[in-house]
């Protein structure tokens, strides 16, 4: 018999969010705001995820675009199931927000198309990931798997989503 993992055991409250039309949730415990998306400056010879930076009631945090840093815009094409999606996604990315999180300590900014709701999770609702489980978005940024009724929804993990080496290289780009 399996070993329950942690995030199976405890409840929770998450986000539940969509980029590119799939749907995610992340631990509201990591959620500082939900805000819609502002004025985001480029930064020059960043990594292409890196929407740009952000000024976050007078802190300068920057912004990581959800659906570059996942890949998720290479298969945006296949998901298309109706002619006329694409167009409608690309007006709703006029509606965009950004979920600022804790991240290690440090408030990041994450990009996304929209905010479905909030929720409590029962610790049953949320399982570990299967080692045979394929999915596009790299294992080691998913905490689990959410079941739900209609479909189930990956639960990310915002403290994996930037490695250590990321998270350093931007932190010197926002102090230069």
């Amino acid at each position: 018999m399996m070993e329950k993992t942690e995030t199976e055991k405890k409840a929770t409250s998450v986000i539940f969010f969509e980029v590119e039309g799939e749907q995610f949730a992340i631990d509201l415990l990591n959620a500082r705001e939900i805000v819609p998306k502002g004025q985001i400056r480029r930064l020059p010879q960043t990594f292409e995820y890196v929407e740009g930076i952000y000024n976050y009631r007078g802190e300068i945090i920057y912004v990581i675009n959800l659906s570059k840093k996942l890949k998720l815009y290479k298969y945006k094409h296949l998901r298309a199931k109706k002619a006329g999606e694409e167009k409608e996604q690309e007006e709703s990315k006029s509606n965009e927000y950004i979920i600022i999180a804790s991240v290690n300590d440090v408030n990041t900014g994450f990009l996304v198309d929209r905010i479905i709701n909030i929720s409590h999770l029962k610790g049953k609702d949320v399982v570990g990931l299967s080692p045979i489980f394929e999915t596009s978005i790299s294992m080691e940024y998913i905490k689990g798997i959410i079941k739900s009724k209609d479909r189930p929804r990956i639960l990310l993990d915002v403290e994996k989503i930037l490695t250590e080496a990321e998270q350093v290289k931007i932190q010197k780009e926002l102090s230069k």
